[in-house]
This record gives C-alpha cells, sequence and structure tokens, in this order.
C-alpha cells in the first residue's frame, strides 16, 4: 500500500515543508526546486495544491489537518462538499454503493445517510488515499473494493442505491461528454446497474450535457437534478428507476453556500405551459438563473411567476411589478434602445463600462462590447436581444 506506507513515513522535514509553503504559488515552488534531502518534494507539491484547491471546495477536508489530497486531475474532477451534500440527500437507506470512487468525497458524504456503504475504485493511488482519509475522518461504515465497475458490479450484494460518476477523458485525456463515451458507459450497463439497485441509480454527468439526447439513451431517468453554483452549471444529476416514468420531474438547483433554491417542475408542465409574449419591456427584465436555463423551464418559469417571454427563442422575461424569489437575477429596465450601432454608442457615451450579455441576438457578449467601445464591469448590465416581432434591442438595465 504505497501512499500509506508514504503517509506512515513522512519525513519531520517533509512536514515542516508543506506546513511553511502551504500558501505559495505551487508552480514557483517546483521551479525553485528543494535541495533537502529529507523532503519529499514531489508528495509535498501534491499535498500543498491538494490542499490550496480543497479551501472553497471541500472546507470540511481542508480544515482537517490530517487529509491527503490526491493527484491534481482528481481534485478537479471530485465533487464538492456542497453538491456532495445536496446528492447524499436525495436517497436515504441501508445500503449504497460508489462505483467510480476517485477521490470519494460523495462516498463520504453518501455515508451519512446509510448504514452500509461500498467504495469501488480500480487506482490503488486513489484507494490508499481514500483508506487513509476515512481513517482520519472516523468513518466506519464504508467497505473498500479493488477494481473496476465492470469487474465489482456482479460481486456486489444488492443494495438501495447505485452511484456512478462516469469518467469525462478520453484515451487521450481529452474530455468528452456524450454517455456512451464516458467511461463507464452507462446506457450499456443500465440493465445490470438497476438489477443491483432496490431504489435507483444516481449518476453524475458533465452540465455540457445535452438533456435530451440523454434521456433518449436512459428512458428509466425519474428525476433530473440540474446543479449550479454562484452562477454556474456544475453538474447533472440523472435518477434512474425501474419503470419508465412518463412524466419527469426537474430540480433546478443553485447552491450559494448554506442557501440552496430548488425550482421544480415537471416535463408535461414545461410541455404544456403557454406564456404571453411581451408587446414591450416592461420595468422589470428577468434572467433565469444557469440551473433553470440548462433544466430547459424556458417556459413554466414564466407562467409560474406570471411573466411575459421577450420572444419565444430570447429566454428573457419582463414585468411591471417586483417578483419574490424568482430563480434569477432581476433588473431595473432604464432604456430599451433599437439596435443602431451610431445611436445605441450616442445613447451611452457617459458610460466607460457595462456588463454585457446577449440572449437571441446576431453578436456575442465580447463583440457587442467591442462594437460600442465599453470596458467590462460597473453597475450598468446591458442585454442584446430580440422582441416579439423580431426588433433587435438593447436594454439598458440596473441590478
Amino acid at each position: 500500500m504505497r501512499l500509506m506506507k508514504m503517509k506512515m513515513t513522512i519525513s519531520q522535514a517533509t512536514r515542516d515543508f508543506i506546513r511553511g509553503h502551504r500558501d505559495e504559488d505551487v508552480r514557483q515552488l517546483a521551479l525553485r526546486g528543494c535541495k533537502d534531502p529529507d523532503v519529499d518534494f514531489p508528495f509535498a507539491l501534491q499535498q500543498i495544491q491538494g490542499r490550496q484547491k480543497a479551501k472553497e471546495k471541500l472546507p470540511e477536508m481542508f480544515g482537517n489537518p490530517d487529509i491527503l489530497f490526491p493527484p491534481t486531475i482528481s481534485m478537479e474532477q471530485c465533487s464538492s462538499e456542497a453538491t456532495a451534500r445536496y446528492k447524499a440527500s436525495l436517497i436515504h437507506g441501508d445500503s449504497f454503493a460508489d462505483l467510480t470512487g476517485g477521490f470519494g468525497v460523495d462516498t463520504i458524504a453518501l455515508a451519512k445517510y446509510f448504514q452500509q456503504g461500498f467504495y469501488i475504485e480500480p487506482s490503488t493511488e486513489l484507494l490508499e488515499v481514500f483508506e487513509h482519509n476515512i481513517h482520519a475522518m472516523e468513518i466506519c461504515n464504508i467497505q473498500i473494493r479493488q477494481g473496476r465497475m465492470e469487474e465489482v458490479l456482479p460481486t456486489l450484494p444488492e443494495v438501495d442505491l447505485l452511484y456512478l460518476d462516469p469518467s469525462r477523458r478520453d484515451g487521450h485525456g481529452l474530455r468528452v461528454v456524450a454517455l456512451t463515451d464516458c467511461t463507464p458507459n452507462v446506457p450499456e450497463y443500465k440493465d445490470a446497474l438497476l438489477g443491483k439497485a432496490r431504489r435507483g441509480v444516481m449518476v453524475k454527468l458533465s452540465p455540457m450535457l445535452d438533456i435530451k439526447a440523454a434521456l433518449q439513451q436512459l428512458p428509466e431517468t425519474r428525476e433530473i437534478h440540474v446543479l449550479a453554483a454562484h452562477g454556474e452549471c456544475k453538474e447533472i444529476l440523472f435518477l434512474l428507476s425501474h419503470e419508465k416514468a412518463e412524466n419527469i420531474e426537474y430540480h433546478a438547483v443553485n447552491i450559494q453556500g448554506e442557501n440552496v433554491l430548488d425550482f421544480q417542475f415537471s416535463s408535461q408542465e414545461e410541455t404544456e405551459a403557454a406564456p404571453e409574449l411581451a408587446e414591450c419591456v416592461g420595468k422589470y427584465l428577468l434572467e433565469p438563473n444557469a440551473a433553470v436555463m440548462k433544466a430547459g423551464a424556458f417556459k413554466c418559469v414564466a407562467t409560474r411567476y406570471g411573466l411575459r417571454k421577450l420572444h419565444p427563442h430570447s429566454h428573457l422575461y419582463t414585468c411591471d411589478e417586483p417578483v419574490a424569489d424568482f430563480p434569477g437575477r432581476v433588473f431595473a429596465v432604464e432604456k430599451v434602445l433599437a439596435f443602431n450601432k451610431k445611436e445605441v454608442k450616442r445613447q451611452l457615451a457617459s458610460i466607460g463600462k457595462a456588463n454585457v450579455a446577449v440572449r437571441n441576438f446576431p453578436l456575442t457578449a465580447d463583440a457587442l462590447r467591442k462594437q460600442l467601445k465599453l470596458g467590462d464591469g460597473g453597475d450598468v448590465y446591458l442585454f442584446g436581444t430580440t422582441l416579439r416581432e423580431g426588433e433587435k434591442v438593447v436594454v439598458v438595465t440596473r441590478k
């Protein structure tokens, strides 16, 4: 058990080096090197870099001085503690298995809600890091089995939940998104997976995933959870059950610290929603958050909050009265300018910089900013978009 031995025999010089350089730039440290033969330099750099990445992403682990951190790619691919906690809250039971263990952040979160868990991982290095860490965190209800999912799954007992986070890199290390390009290939093994899971299978997928295409391959999906944090979509969860769901339940979840805003809707509600199209832009402009947009709640978010849609394909909304608890950003409208380059520049002559976004518009945000010769930032928010009758406009707003 190479890493366990490495941890048990870390020299005091290595410990001191990690402690003394924990806040420094790892790239600069690597360039400077270390002449002390008692310092395990590669191991020290890995731990310094891992702990720095964990500060925001994994605060509980960051706060435990006995935690070991894996290589950089595993730190990048692992879930944050916030998203792991959310996933763990979805299904409780007697037993679960994490079939793609990795660094084990999700395994550790799930273990709090089950009597017994299994951690499956082919990499000896990651397996040993995980074994060390669960001892450091005093977690006693997880069994460790080494091997690939395809090898270990037939040997596992039936459990309540099977969890997978398929690798989204190909044999050359390049990122992939399609389900069939990931490892393991979930559509290929879905029958075997469902045969071992009493309550369901949870699959973590790329935020870039084409949800509609994935549903064609996984018709057993009963729930889809789109998780965003601080305005950015982080991951998509598919929950599979033994019976095909005619009306899929969606959760567009935005996590900000301890606050979790969950916009729930069904596939039927979105299909049947018929929002009113706005004749003009009202007093307020509303932009749904990244989770709502990725989940595809383009129509029902309007009908739910009594909003008017600017255009069938613009995905911006307007109203004349304040809206409480809207899952996104609300802006006060100051001007609506017809998209004429000279006129828009004249109207915005007093503004040196602005936050620029586009929705259903012929230019990118960067191209529009450059055309208007504006810096980035400030209190003004500009939206290039298209109205009901096809008019191209720039909406000038403030938060």
